[in-house]
Order: C-alpha cells, then sequence, then structure tokens
C-alpha cells in the first residue's frame, strides 16, 4: 500500500481537515471530561488533598481530622469508605490517629495551587471531595484540549486522530478519575508548551517560576529549561537565570510554609520505610547514606525497561531522532543538524522531558506514570510533528522531481 503524500501534505493546509481536526479535540476533550466524573475512583491521596485545605483555615489537628472523614463518609459509599479506612495497616492507622494523618499533610499541602483550588471552590458550598474529582477532570481535559493549541500548527490534521489513542495508552484517563495534583501540572505544562512553541517568552517564564507552586519537583523543569536557554538562546539568557533563581526562592519558601520534611525524610519514608512510616517525623532527623541511595537507584532501574509507558516513551523519542535526521541527512553537516536540532521546538521540547524524567528519577527514584503523563504526551506530540515535517519535505521532493 502506497502512501499518498501529496494528499496528505495539501491536508495539511486545507481549512475543512483543521476545523474537523478542531471539533474532533474539543469532543474528546468533552468526552475525556465525562468519562472521569462518571468513572471516578477514591484514592488516598484525595484525603491528603482535603485535609490539607482544611488545614488553611483550621489548625486544630483534631477538627481537620474529623472534618475529612465525615465529610468523606457522606461523600463515598460503605464499600469505598472501608476500603480507605481499613484495608491496610497504614490507612487504620490514618483513620484512627490524627496525630499520624496530620503529619502526612506536609506531603500534600506543598501542591499549594492545587489545595487553594480545592478549598476556594468548596467556598460555592459542595463537597470538598466532590470539587477535588470535577476539579481533576476539568483541569486534565483543558490540558488535552491545550496540547492541541499548542502542537497544531506543526501537526497534520489527519494525525490528530492518534492523539486520544496515545493519551489512552499513557493513562491520562486515570488522572481524570483520581484526584491528584498531577492533573494540574499536566495544565500546567501544556501551557508551557503553548508559549514555547508560540515564543510568547513572558508568559513562559511567568508559568516556568510558578510551576513550583503546582508541584515542588517541577524545580527539574525549570533548571532543566533554563540551562536550555542559557545554552542555546543567548537573548532569554538573563531571565533564564533569573527565573531559576526565583524558582528556588520559591521552592524554599514553600517548603517552610507548610513545614516539609525534607529530600531525606521523603526518601527514608517511600524507599526505605517501604511507606509503612506512618509518623513520617519520626524519619526527619534520619540521614540517607550514599550506599543506601545508590542501592535504591540501582535496584529500580529495572523500571526503564519494565514499565509501559517509559517504554513506550523511549521508543518514541528515539523514533523521533532517527526521523530528524532522515529528513536532515541530505541537505545538512552534523554541525547543522545539531543546530537545527536546538532550534526545532517540538523535539528541544521531547528532549527536555527526557532530562526532567531523568532527573526526577535520580532524586526520587520511581517512574510512576502519573508523574510523567504530559512529558509522555509532549513526545508523541513530537512524533506527530516530526512526521508532518518528514511528509512536507518527501511530497516537496517529488515535486521537484
Amino acid at each position: 500500500m502506497s502512501v499518498n503524500f501529496q494528499y496528505l501534505n495539501h491536508a495539511f493546509q486545507d481549512s475543512y481537515h483543521l476545523k474537523m481536526a478542531h471539533w474532533f479535540i474539543i469532543v474528546t476533550s468533552l468526552v475525556l471530561f465525562l468519562h472521569g466524573v462518571n468513572t471516578v475512583e477514591q484514592n488516598w491521596d484525595m484525603l491528603g488533598y482535603v485535609g490539607s485545605a482544611v488545614s488553611i483555615e483550621e489548625a486544630d489537628v483534631s477538627y481537620m481530622h474529623n472534618y475529612v472523614y465525615q465529610e468523606f463518609r457522606a461523600y463515598s459509599t460503605d464499600e469505598e469508605f472501608e476500603n480507605l479506612t481499613n484495608t491496610y495497616n497504614y490507612r487504620k492507622v490514618m483513620f484512627q490517629d490524627q496525630d499520624a494523618f496530620n503529619q502526612q499533610i506536609p506531603f500534600y499541602k506543598m501542591r499549594i495551587i492545587f489545595v487553594f483550588l480545592i478549598l476556594g471552590l468548596s467556598k460555592l458550598g459542595f463537597n470538598m471531595f466532590m470539587v477535588s474529582h470535577m476539579l481533576s477532570a476539568t483541569l486534565v481535559s483543558i490540558g488535552y484540549y491545550v496540547f492541541y493549541h499548542a502542537y497544531k500548527k506543526l501537526i497534520n490534521p489527519i494525525f490528530w486522530l492518534f492523539y486520544p489513542l496515545f493519551a489512552i495508552i499513557f493513562n491520562i484517563i486515570n488522572l481524570t478519575q483520581t484526584v491528584t495534583a498531577d492533573s494540574l501540572a499536566f495544565l500546567w505544562i501544556s501551557l508551557l508548551c503553548y508559549s514555547f512553541i508560540n515564543a510568547h517568552w513572558k508568559t513562559f517564564f511567568l508559568l516556568l517560576v510558578t510551576s513550583i507552586l503546582v508541584r515542588t519537583e517541577l524545580i527539574f523543569f525549570v533548571a532543566i529549561f533554563s540551562c536550555y536557554f542559557m545554552l542555546f538562546r543567548p537573548s532569554q539568557r538573563i531571565i533564564a537565570a533569573a527565573s531559576l533563581l526565583v524558582s528556588l526562592i520559591l521552592y524554599l519558601l514553600i517548603n517552610n510554609y507548610v513545614g516539609n520534611y525534607g529530600w531525606s525524610t521523603v526518601f527514608s519514608f517511600v524507599f526505605l520505610s517501604g511507606m509503612s512510616a506512618t509518623h513520617p517525623a519520626e524519619y526527619s532527623h534520619v540521614g540517607v547514606s550514599f550506599q543506601q541511595y545508590l542501592d535504591v537507584v540501582i535496584n529500580n532501574l529495572r523500571l526503564f525497561v519494565s514499565n509501559r509507558s517509559i517504554l513506550l516513551f523511549e521508543t518514541i523519542t528515539l523514533l523521533q531522532l532517527i526521523l530528524f535526521w532522515l529528513s536532515k541527512k541530505k541537505e545538512c553537516s552534523i554541525s547543522k543538524m545539531y543546530s537545527k536540532l536546538v532550534k526545532n521546538s517540538a523535539l528541544t521540547l521531547t528532549l527536555l522531558s527526557l532530562g526532567y524524567i531523568i532527573s526526577h528519577y535520580l532524586i526520587f527514584p520511581v517512574l510512576d506514570s502519573r508523574f510523567f503523563v504530559a512529558q509522555y504526551v509532549i513526545s508523541t506530540l513530537g512524533l506527530l510533528s516530526i512526521s508532518t515535517s518528514l511528509i512536507q519535505k518527501i511530497d516537496s521532493d517529488l515535486v521537484n522531481q
């Protein structure tokens, strides 16, 4: 079966195909939202986020603890309530011990924008848990739509048919069903991509700096982007350096505000205690030896080949680089090809996403898909973008023959 490259290239310019792609994304975005709110999953983290929202206005630990579980009992089914309060020792302790539950709050409260959104929307009179689920589904659906607008000038409209498929493979649906600040991170990164691709630099750097308020781990994203600008875009070098400095200050302020425990405590809690430490403050003065850190990092390296999502991401990233090389090898020297690579916005975003995943792993050696859904989507859209460029080149070569 031959591919009609001239038709595909013409479709890239055709207004009919552009309109159909736009409406296709609107409809699938709406379906994504409706599916999320109608198939909600009650994850334990939602208790932590709601508790964090309550703690902003209420310092009484007993009140906060009682409020969270009473509201959850009113919102959930008996089976759901039993599942999150009595199925594991950790959940039993959280339900029975208000001090233990309060010690979990810093882990969630540091996602400060998401927590404040829950609190603000609950002022409308709705149950906080319902608000939390609606919020996650809404943020992911909007982010899904913003990604389309970010890349629409780079991707053939016909290729947008593959977008929902990859989004499903990369578990975007789960982000709409559960309460997690990763939903806000997904939207935030989609806005960053839109600003980056369209060279709206003031908006981009504002979003980059404030991403620390979404997830503090995004400090790695800020650092990687800042290094990129300082190395390859001299005109933005000063603002990139300033953004990194401001982000570091915000990072320290947030950690101080929420009483976060610090890296060694989190590392010990997650990896050394196996998530069994119900009172993480016990680890606040316990260090992590280099050997302990190295053991965890090395033992978890298998995730790079056993985790389906990260393996697909690696494959797509490699495929992008191959296609980019094929599209440039006849017209560019190696040095010129390198120059074009760092100026290709879609491929640059993919490689920076790869850098973020690696740096995130080195600090916190897990590869849970929910942490990186935005990065996985970036790689997918990058592949569709480079495929579009290759088709245009092939069509141009056919015309010139």
